[in-house]
């Protein structure tokens, strides 16, 4: 039955590659949530019969599989326009004044009440959440945040670097903003879940 849903999650997005722009948004987004659901069964049909070191090893060889996929996707996101429906500026343009798209879109949100702008904010926020929930489960020195909140802010700032060199999109500081609140958001917060984990552990024994 594993093996059953890994096959499906690769058809969905092989689907998803060869159909392009003539699914409709919304069924394109489902499809990397439907992926991960249907990997994460797998992962659980998989595991059952196996201990607990045996099956850390398999889960941590799975998520691994899925940082690659999901690095895939954000390149694609990022560089390419993201889902195919999404209009991506092209030719190097950037913006360095801080906090000026972020106020922008704000502006037009009060204006037109238009959930678009928000949704335009929340999105940047969001895309960069799973890295820094990825970063500290896979990479032990990745939970000590001297090493951890650099990494992240040189990444986020690295992608508009990319995208100002190679003219792949518009490189805006604020995005670099949002894409580091979100990741170290989900850094904080798979922190925060580890050292419960471990606190009422040691607790229980």
């Amino acid at each position: 039955m594993s093996v059953l849903c890994y096959a499906v999650a690769a058809a969905l997005n092989g689907a998803w590659l060869v159909m392009g722009d003539r699914l409709s948004v919304n069924h394109q987004l489902m499809i990397p949530l439907a992926s991960v659901a249907l990997v994460a069964l797998g992962v659980l049909l998989r595991t059952r019969g196996l201990d607990a070191v045996a099956g850390g090893r398999y889960r941590r060889r799975v998520l691994w599989v899925l940082f690659v996929y999901y690095l895939a996707i954000l390149s694609v996101m990022l560089f390419f326009g993201g889902l195919f429906h999404l209009d991506r500026a092209w030719g190097g343009a950037v913006n360095l004044e801080p906090f000026y798209t972020i106020r922008r879109f704000l502006i037009h949100y009060r204006r037109t009440g238009s959930l678009s702008s928000l949704f335009n904010l929340l999105g940047n926020v969001v895309i960069l959440i799973p890295l820094g929930v990825l970063l500290p489960v896979l990479l032990r020195p990745m939970r000590r945040v001297w090493l951890a909140v650099p990494l992240l802010a040189a990444v986020c700032a690295g992608v508009e670097w990319l995208q100002w060199r190679t003219g792949l999109g518009v490189a805006d500081v604020d995005d670099s903003i949002l894409n580091f609140v979100g990741a170290l958001a989900g850094w904080a917060a798979t922190r925060l879940c580890q050292l419960a984990y471990f606190h009422f552990k040691g607790a229980k024994q």
